[in-house]
Order: C-alpha cells, then structure tokens, then sequence
C-alpha cells in the first residue's frame, strides 16, 4: 500500500524530528487544547513516545513492511533502555491486533500482565476493544472499553476516542450492559453528564434499576440524578407504580434527598381531569399536515390512560391566520388548561398580541424566534433551524475553532448564518462561508481554491524551513493540513453525497463534517456514505432511517399504537412531535395537576420532558431546546455517534 501525500509528510516531519533530537535541540512541541467536558476526574495528558517509535509508528500507518517494522520492535524490546523497551512491547502488539495477527490478543494479555502499572495499560484495552469489535463481539469490546474510562491512568486523549468509539456499540448489547456503560461514561464525562445519564434511565428497565441499588455501584453524587431521569421518564408515560417504586428505592438509600421527595410527590399524585385545547390546519391548504399532528395528539392519549381524564377542544384554524385568532379565542373563553397548535408560523404570529398571560401556548412552528415574543407562548419544534444550536456546540466540544460553513447560492440562508452567530457565540472563528451554485455538479475546482485560500501558512513556511535545514534540496509539492477544524454543510443529504467525494478529491476529506436532519431526506446514504465516516449530523431517533436499530421501548409502544389504529407504519416526525407535546401536556395538567400559572413556570422547569424526539427543554425564552441525538455513518450505516 502507497503512502499518502499526508503520509510521507508526517514521515518527514518524524525524521526531522530524530535529527533534532540527536543534535541535541528539542522540537517544536504543538499546543493541545484541554477539553473541559472531561472534568469530573482529573484526566492525564498523553504518554509521549519515544522518536525512534513514533516514527516506526508511523512507517506502520504509512502502509510500509509489517514485519519489518516488527522485527525493529524486536530490537527495541531486547536492546533498547527499560522505558523504551517497555513501550516497544506494548506498540509492537498494537500492531498485531490492527492487523489480526494470530495470538494477538494472548501477546496483549501478557504484556499487560508484565508491565501492570504501565502508562498505555487503559490505552491497551482500548486497542483489544477494536479487535474485539473485528471479532463481532461488541459486549465484550464494549466491557474493555469500560475497563479503560476506570483506569486511574485514563488520559484526555483515549476518553475521547472512547466516547466517539462506544455509544453506537452500546445499541447492540443487552440492555444491563449497556446500561452500566452509561453510567460509567456519567462518571468520567462531567460536560455531557446528563445525556448519559438520560440514556441510561430511557435503557433501564425496573429490574435494572433494582440491581443498581442493590449492589450500590452508581455514586451518591449520581444516584439521585439517575433516579430522577428513571422515575421523569416513567411519569411521561403514566406508570405511577415505578415512579412510586423509584421513589421508594432513592428513598431508602437517601431519605433526605429533594429528588426523593420530588419522586414521592410524583407517585402519590392522584390524575385529575383537565381541558387541552387544540389549533391545527384540519381544512385547507396544510390539512394533510394538521391532520398527522392530531393523529399524534390521539395517540399519546391513548398511550398513557388518560383518555378518561383528558378533555380535547379541537379547533380548525383552516390554515389561516384569522380562523386562528377566532380559535384561540374560542378556546380561551372556554378556560382550557393549555393549547397545543399552532402548527404554521403565519397563524403563530397572528395570535401574538392576543395572548393571555397564565393560559400556555406551545406551537410546533418552525419559527424559534417568535417564542421571544410572549411569555405565553413556548415553541417545540423539530426544524434543523432549531439543531443548529446543538450542532455548534457539539463542534466547539469536539475542538473545532475554526468552522467553513458551505451552503448553496438557491437556498435560505438562515441555516448558515445561524451556525455561524452560534459557533461565533461560543468563541469559535467561522473562517468562510461558501456558497456552491446548485446547477453546477462539479465543485472541485471551488473546493481546491477554499482548500488553497486556508491552507495553514505558518505551519507551512515553519516546515519549509526545517526541511531546507536537514535535508537535501529536492522538489516536493508540500500537502498540508487545512487551516480550519472543521466543516459545517448547510445542505440537503442530495448535496452532501454529491460533495462527499470532492472534498476528498480537493484533499479535504479528513476533516470533520457536520450538519443537520436536512441530511436525511432519502439520498445521503446514495454512495453508502463513502468519505462521510468523519460526518456527524443532529436529528430525531424517530428519522425513517434509523428505525430497525433502535431500542427505546417508547419509541417501539408509539408505533405499535400508530400500527394498531392506523394499520400501518406510516409514523411522521410531525406526528411524534405532537405525541411527545400532548404527553408533556398530559404530565403538566392532568397528572401534576397544575394550574395554569403553575404551568407556565413548571414548563421552564430545567430538567426537561423526555421526549422520543429527543429530551425537550424549554429555555427562558419559551424555546424547546432539544436534546437531539447525534449520528454517523459506519459501515454503510447510519448509526449512533454519542
């Protein structure tokens, strides 16, 4: 196998490292960014290889001789001094495993059972997790990888390449092991605590969590957290009785916990009946629409047994602005409890300075920005406008500082320029912004000049100069790194397989790309997502794509419903959004039994709804900010990306 362009680079570079080192000048050492989100233990830096391994390290990358490079890790283990040869072992069955080397994993085994206390140990069930995963073996990769996060000699570097490694594993292992995954990952990764967290609780069945508290291996700092998300979860879909064994559990362990209390006072609240008011399109230009919305109402009632207790008040608003206000004010004077709908951002508008402070609105608009505009007025919403928030800040966490946002001449702009206020917000730089013309099906040339406009410079004339000091003067066409993290594609899935190659042909292809549910309109997989194993993309779990991975007993109960009623599988992401609002409507009224100023202040609350269109927040503004999943593709798959 050839080297790459890249490839031979870092081989130079390696070499001018050793002269360096031999002449007794110390290289240049490149600046690393410490991640914040790993702070709930102190995380070490990486161990520093040796010059001499790190450039074998790299000829093995670069696709030159295995068993050469072996045989030099042979010398190294028998000649070289005790830190050397100790690391020389452990690189050499790194190797082995990468390559499925008979005895790899016995070679490994020793290793570690000879040097127990050394630096690459977590780093080593780490690389037995890989193979294990090569083997079809995802427990027990997934198991070899718990093991490393709860080594004390756990560095920032092998987190992340766990936390990126592990979570789509985690959809294909039983439901107990998975779940301890969880927790482990909860207690290493402080900054995403709450997701893991959440996800263990949605995994989680009751006899799970009788488990965790009988062999007491979740921390009291993370117990009641736990608790709370298990027993929320189960009060969204009205099983009281494991709210109330929840409650009882926590109760036990910390009979003076507020969360205890918080589970008690769910358990023994008694269903009440209430009034929701709805406003949708039934008639008219959007009534396709309105009616899947209506249907996702039906089912949530339905779902959760509260049907008996849950007056609906439906209101055509006829897909226009003035059967809107007529409807709202309708269903005001009839003292309904909350108003689910509008469902168009024109109607929503319209109803702005009718609103009645105490009587909670919550639209399915697209239109986040309007939620700023009354107090009563909260907007949930799946629309990618409202992913990007969640994707900006997934990039600054995954180390990105320097964004090119690519968009398309035709398109609306404001997905673009929303990413690029957001990412800005955070502290991130968004370098350029590109916008490809959507007639032209060849781009490259516009990539090869973005690719040229960003090159890293600096880097670039540094490297220029240590070449002309230690090697021969010779012609070489110098391919470096670009000089930005990362790519944000404000594109349809169409576009982005079109421009998945090209950006490889334009030598960009090794930079993260992100992007929004737009992705999934039915052609991002066209070219089985060749040169998008970098891609991550926010969207719902209930995306059509997904459906057969997925093991969230929600999800599966919502669609059975849907196929009970209907006779089909014909479920919509409008329609699970409006299932997941009704259900939040259903806690708030029926089940808490709120009145409707209590409403408005306990829809703020912090912890959230979960939600299968992912967990729902409503900030101070009234805007649902969701806590969507993140995907990628692998294998040809689109899978969980954690």
């Amino acid at each position: 196998m050839a080297a790459s362009p890249i490839g031979w680079i870092k081989i130079v570079v390696a070499t001018v490292c050793a002269l360096l080192l031999l002449s007794g000048c110390q290289p240049k050492q490149p600046g690393s960014l410490v991640k914040e989100r790993l702070s709930a233990r102190v995380l070490l830096d990486a161990p520093q290889s040796a010059a001499e391994i790190q450039l074998l390290m790299q000829q093995a990358r670069a696709g030159e001789d295995l068993e050469r490079i072996l045989a030099e890790f042979d010398r190294l283990i028998r000649d070289g001094a005790a830190p050397i040869s100790e690391e020389a072992s452990f690189r050499k069955v790194q190797l082995m495993l990468e390559n499925q080397r008979p005895g790899s994993a016995e070679a490994l085994h020793a290793v570690m059972n000879k040097y127990p206390n050394h630096a690459l140990v977590p780093y080593a069930s780490y690389w037995v997790a890989k193979w294990w995963l090569a083997q079809d073996e995802p427990g027990r990769a997934l198991e070899r990888m718990k093991w490393a996060l709860q080594d004390k000699r756990l560095t920032r570097e092998l987190a992340d390449a766990i936390f990126d490694l592990a979570p789509p594993i985690a959809q294909d292992v039983p439901e107990r092991d998975a779940v301890s995954w969880f927790l482990v990952a909860a207690e290493v990764n402080a900054g995403s605590r709450d997701s893991w967290l959440r996800l263990a609780a949605r995994r989680a069945s009751m006899e799970t969590i009788e488990q965790i508290h009988r062999d007491g291996s979740l921390s009291p700092e993370l117990m009641p957290l736990f608790d709370l998300h298990a027993g929320r979860a189960r009060l969204m879909t009205g099983d009281r009785e494991a709210v109330r064994r929840i409650a009882e559990l926590l109760s036990l362990a910390m009979p003076n916990h507020a969360n205890a209390a918080q589970l008690n006072a769910w358990a023994s609240g008694e269903l009440r009946a209430a009034t929701i008011g709805v406003m949708l399109p039934l008639t008219g230009r959007y009534a396709r629409y309105g009616q899947e919305a209506l249907n996702g109402l039906r089912i949530a009632l339905a779902d959760v047994g509260s049907g008996a207790y849950i007056t609906l008040r439906v209101e055509d608003t006829q897909s226009s602005s003035e059967r809107a206000v007529i409807a709202y004010k309708r269903l005001a004077d009839e003292s309904v409890n909350l108003i689910i709908g509008p469902l168009l951002s024109e109607t929503t508008e319209a109803l702005i300075p009718h609103l009645k402070q105490g009587l909670p609105v919550v639209s399915l608009t697209g239109r986040i920005d309007l939620a700023q505009q009354s107090k009563a007025l909260f907007v949930h919403t799946l629309s990618p406008l409202a992913q990007v928030y969640v994707m900006a800040d997934y990039a600054w966490q995954h180390d990105a500082r320097r964004m090119v946002v690519i968009t398309d001449t035709s398109a609306n702009q404001t997905e673009s320029e929303m990413f690029t206020s957001s990412f800005e917000a955070l502290g991130g730089e968004v370098m350029h912004t590109l916008q490809l013309d959507r007639r032209v099906m060849d781009q490259r040339s516009r990539l090869r000049e973005l690719r040229h406009e960003t090159d890293d410079e600096e880097l670039l004339a540094e490297l220029d100069e240590d070449l002309h000091l230690f090697l021969p003067k010779m012609d070489m066409e110098m391919h470096m790194p670009a000089g930005f993290d990362a790519l944000y594609l404000a594109l349809d899935g169409k576009q982005v397989s079109l421009l998945a190659g090209q950006l490889a042909y334009a030598d960009i292809s090794d930079i993260p790309i992100y992007g929004s549910s737009r992705w999934q309109d039915g052609h991002l997989m066209d070219d089985r997502g060749r040169y998008l194993s970098r891609a991550r993309f926010a969207a719902s779990n209930t995306s059509v794509d997904l459906q057969g991975d997925l093991d969230d007993a929600v999800l599966h109960r919502f669609r059975f419903v849907h196929r009970e009623v209907w006779g089909n599988d014909r479920t919509s992401e409008l329609m699970a959004l409006a299932y997941d609002t009704m259900r939040i409507a259903t806690v708030m009224t029926s089940r808490l039994g709120l009145s409707n100023t209590e409403l408005s202040r306990e829809l703020h609350d912090s912890e959230g709804f979960p939600a299968i269109t992912g967990h729902v927040r409503f900030d101070d503004s009234g805007i649902g900010q969701k806590q969507l999943d993140i995907f990628r593709i692998k294998k040809g798959k689109i899978v969980p990306a954690g």
